[in-house]
């Protein structure tokens, strides 16, 4: 569904925060799965899928701040 709710580039750079902060939360269990002696490849393959998850979302959250708040053009 479709919001007509107006958001703040406040509000978006705050999400952009948490969800990169999540992301690196996500790379260091990965991490650590991966240097078990045993990892759970079903579980490692869920931290990736909600990785890539975050890593869309960030780039959802970039896109739409970019449009409401374009970066100045910078001469030269």
């Amino acid at each position: 569904m479709i919001s007509s709710r107006k958001v703040s580039p406040r509000s978006l750079m705050a999400r952009m925060a948490t969800l990169r902060q999540r992301h690196r939360a996500l790379d260091a269990r990965i991490l650590d799965e991966e240097r078990r002696p045993m990892p759970d490849m079903a579980r490692l393959k869920r931290l990736k899928q909600e990785k890539l998850g975050l890593k869309d979302a960030i780039a959802v959250t970039r896109t739409i701040l970019a449009r409401l708040a374009p970066e100045p053009v910078r001469a030269g």
